[in-house]
């Protein structure tokens, strides 16, 4: 019980740095080889990668959210629910390996003053309390908004 808090709440401050755009503390905690994929291959013309194309890397990964953050200096990601996959989480995320299932809903504003909001679920895979990949999923709901975003981006 304490354990399933202790990692719920590891896993809302992450959303607190991503919301600050806190590249640095998002980073911290990432491994070097870290694979971020999911969302983040819709902004191609920020990653310079073809579009599902992950993000490989902690130097990859921390050039490609700086970047996001300048297209899109606000950002409001609402953590719905967290849920653990692992019967001990605190020594699974600790000592081996552990997933983490976060629903949650954002609003982001892109710095031509468009504002897009959307709704998904991110999986996340640790070992020893690092993150090694991290995988978005959104809503069918969202696409209409997101297919305006990615005309912003000239991508159809």
């Amino acid at each position: 019980m304490i354990g399933s808090m202790i990692i719920k709440r590891m896993a809302r401050s992450g959303y607190e740095e991503w919301n600050r755009g806190d590249v640095d503390s998002m980073m911290a905690r990432s491994t070097d080889d870290v694979v971020f994929e999911g969302i983040s291959g819709l902004f191609e013309s920020i990653s310079g990668h073809d579009v599902a194309v992950p993000v490989k890397g902690k130097k990859a990964a921390a050039e490609f959210y700086r970047k996001y953050f300048e297209e899109f200096p606000k950002t409001k990601f609402t953590v719905k629910n967290v849920c653990i996959r692992e019967a001990f989480p605190l020594l699974s995320a600790f000592i081996g390996t552990s997933v983490i299932m976060t629903d949650w809903s954002a609003t982001q504003t892109h710095k031509e003053g468009k504002e897009f909001k959307y709704e998904g679920v991110t999986v996340t895979h640790l070992r020893r309390g690092k993150i090694i990949r991290m995988s978005d999923y959104l809503s069918p709901a969202s696409l209409p908004q997101l297919s305006t975003l990615m005309k912003l981006t000239s991508k159809a």
